[in-house]
Formats: structure tokens, C-alpha cells, sequence
């Protein structure tokens, strides 16, 4: 099945027995932020699966509540809508370590770097790798070697730790969990940090209810609990100019990252994924959404839609892009008085086929577009999106 990314907040609530976050939004008060938290030195970060938060100016550490409202509000501005507020954790720089478990057919796959942190990928010969078959049997560990001169006791941690962390993880169908960085110490894991992905077939006995959900939101959610395939998406920008119909969320982070390198990622309006071979008419019933809130752009600035991904192992393209021309079709008036341009670039079976349909379909209808397959990078289908838009 497919992999879905969950939010830090909720990766920490199921994780930690003990966790003191706040999952903050626009909305959120000064006086729910000192209520909640007593000690006034804060965290507040972006909480929306961006990769290196930090070297983007995501993450502010050391934070009263009023600068935490502040940078909240600075965010938001820029289209972002989900955060995670807690306390700051002391500790040396040199403290921070790399810890990550994935699953894999005969077992959890351990990595181990005692170099954690932003500049992690500056030290990765420094990556131990381990396969652990069980929470009971974790003779592997013992196998971690450390620098001279290095107490062992973070092994120590590890062994104690593991036992009860590994069945946390099976219950809620996660599948890979990365902490970094993490803190070895007093007999327990603190992770400053966590990456976390589920099983999209146990997503729902992971996820936490958002409290926060628009209405596209809750239709796709709807949505998302009647079919096998995974569909997922998030409203960032209501009035944002640029909405991305795209299949699996490694191509959902790399597009948003890519945006905000180019300096438009505050045009993002939504983010979100199509996974699993869904349906054609699933993919209908998605982009029908999708196109819903578009519409609802206030203004007539142009808008681009990216319809995109990477190439695709199972998902059949032709299929899939079946769905998605449906949409269009019923749409095609709308859009051309919206100005939207239609940036395609997608590969994988069936992918010849279904690049032709569209291209007849954007000929037929007279929409403006850009069609590529799994020859061109995603990187240029951002930097013409951008073209477009200036």
C-alpha cells in the first residue's frame, strides 16, 4: 500500500506517553499559548511535511508566547496554516544524534548516526545500518559501533527503548519513522524532531481528527475512507495561484520545495497526493474537489494547475488522467476565464497513452497548457509555472 506522511504533532502525541505540544493555526490565541505552556521559552515550526524547516527560516527556537504569535502570523501570511508549538529541550549541539526505523520484510531497518541535526547530510559515512527481525530480539543493536572515547550508554538507551517503541509503531501501522534530531539520555529517546509515514491501510488508526478542516478538506477525507487508493489533500491558500493535482507525496514535497527555492511558495494553495492505483472515477471525484476550490480564487490573476508526479510503479496513467480530463471537461468553461494554465509532466504505465489524451483533450477545449513525460525534470515544469505567473 501506499505510504502517507502524518504530522509531526500527530507523529509525537501517539509516540511520547508524555508529549506537551500545541498544533497551532492562524486562529490560535497568546492565551492559549500561556495557558498551555507555563514556561515561556518555546519552539513554534512549520508543521505541514516541508523538508529542512530550519535552513528555510520554519523553525524559530527560544521563543516567548508573543514571538510565537508573531511568527505565526508572519507564516500565515505567506499561505501556511498548520504549526506545532513546545517547550525548548536543553541540551549541547553536539549532543544531537540520528536515529530512523523503517519497515522492511523481515524486519524494522535501524540507521544510527551519532552527527543528528540540520547538517546531517554533511556526515552520512557516519550512517550505521542495522536490520532489528523484532522487539525482542535486538542482538543487532549490540553491533553499533561508536567513536572512541564515546560512553556506550546511548546503546544502552537504544536497548531499553526499542522493546516498547517497535510494538508502538506495528499497532499504528507506521512504516518509517525518522528522528532528527534525538536525544540519547536518562533512559529514554527525546526526538527534537520526527519525520513519521503510515501505511495508507491504517492511516485512519493513526491520524488524529483535524479540528481545523475546510470543507474541500472534509469531502476528500470523505472521500479517502471509501476507496483503497490513498487521496489526501490540504487547503494552504485559499487565494492562492497555484494548485497541484499530484500522484504520490514524494512528488508532493519535492514540488513544494522547489516552489519555495524559486521564491513562490507563498502561491501554493494546496498540497496533497493521489496514491495506491485509485480509480478513475476516485481521481474524478478528487479533481472535481479540487477544481471546486479553485474557482472560489478571488480576483482574475492567472492560475496554474500542476498535474504531476513521479514515475509510477502501479498507478496507470492513462487511467488515472481518465478521471482527472472528466473533471476538466465539466470545468473547461471556468477555467478558461480563470486564465488557468495546465502544467503537465508525469511517467509510468500507460504513460504514452495517457499524455496524448491530454493533449487532445487541452486542444479540444482550448484550455493552455504544457504536457511532458518522465523526460523532463519536475524542477523545469516549476521554473515555467513561474514564467507563467510573473
Amino acid at each position: 500500500m501506499a505510504r502517507v506522511k502524518i504530522s509531526e504533532f500527530q507523529a509525537k502525541t501517539i509516540l511520547l506517553p508524555h508529549y506537551l505540544g500545541l498544533s497551532a493555526t492562524p486562529k490560535t490565541t497568546l492565551k492559549e499559548i500561556t495557558r498551555t505552556f507555563p514556561d515561556s521559552n518555546l519552539v513554534v515550526k512549520l508543521d505541514q511535511g516541508i523538508k529542512k524547516r530550519g535552513k528555510r527560516g520554519l523553525v524559530q527556537v527560544n521563543r516567548t508566547p508573543r514571538d510565537v504569535i508573531s511568527a505565526i502570523q508572519t507564516w500565515s501570511m505567506a499561505g501556511w496554516q498548520h504549526f506545532l508549538v513546545e517547550p525548548v529541550v536543553e541540551h549541547a549541539p553536539e549532543a544531537e544524534r540520528y536515529l530512523a526505523l523503517e519497515r522492511m520484510r523481515d524486519g524494522w531497518q535501524l540507521s544510527y548516526s551519532d552527527h543528528g541535526g540540520v547538517e546531517v547530510e554533511s556526515s552520512w559515512d557516519s550512517l550505521q545500518t542495522v536490520l532489528v527481525p523484532n522487539s525482542s530480539d535486538l542482538s543487532a543493536i549490540r553491533t553499533l559501533s561508536l567513536p572512541k572515547g564515546k560512553d556506550r550508554s546511548e546503546l544502552s538507551v537504544l536497548l531499553e527503548t526499542l522493546p516498547s517503541l517497535i510494538p508502538t509503531l506495528e499497532k499504528y501501522h507506521l512504516v518509517f519513522l525518522e528522528m532528527n534530531p534525538v536525544l540519547l539520555r536518562a533512559h529514554q529517546l527525546i526526538p527534537l524532531d520526527i519525520a513519521c509515514e503510515v501505511d495508507s491501510a491504517g492511516s485512519s488508526l493513526a491520524t488524529i481528527p483535524d479540528r481545523n478542516q475546510g470543507a474541500s478538506e472534509k469531502s476528500i477525507a470523505a472521500l479517502d475512507a471509501t476507496t483503497p487508493a490513498s487521496l489526501k489533500f490540504k487547503l494552504l491558500n485559499p487565494n492562492g495561484s497555484i494548485w497541484v493535482l499530484l500522484s504520490g507525496g514524494g512528488a508532493s514535497l519535492v514540488l513544494a520545495d522547489e516552489l519555495a527555492d524559486q521564491g513562490i511558495g507563498k502561491e501554493l494553495a494546496n498540497y496533497g497526493e493521489y496514491s495506491g492505483a485509485p480509480k478513475d472515477d476516485d481521481v474524478y471525484a478528487y479533481t472535481k474537489i479540487v477544481l471546486s476550490a479553485l474557482l472560489q480564487v478571488v480576483g482574475r490573476k492567472p492560475l496554474a494547475i500542476v498535474i504531476a508526479g513521479g514515475v509510477a510503479n502501479f498507478t496507470d496513467v492513462k487511467k488515472t488522467f481518465s478521471g482527472i480530463i472528466r473533471a476538466l471537461d465539466e470545468k473547461q468553461q471556468e477555467l478558461r476565464l480563470a486564465k488557468a494554465k495546465i502544467f503537465v509532466r508525469r511517467g509510468g504505465p500507460n504513460e504514452a497513452a495517457g499524455l496524448q489524451m491530454m493533449k487532445d483533450f487541452l486542444k479540444q477545449s482550448g484550455l493552455l497548457g504544457s504536457i511532458y513525460g518522465h523526460e523532463t525534470p519536475l524542477t523545469q515544469v516549476v521554473t515555467e509555472v513561474k514564467e507563467y505567473l510573473s
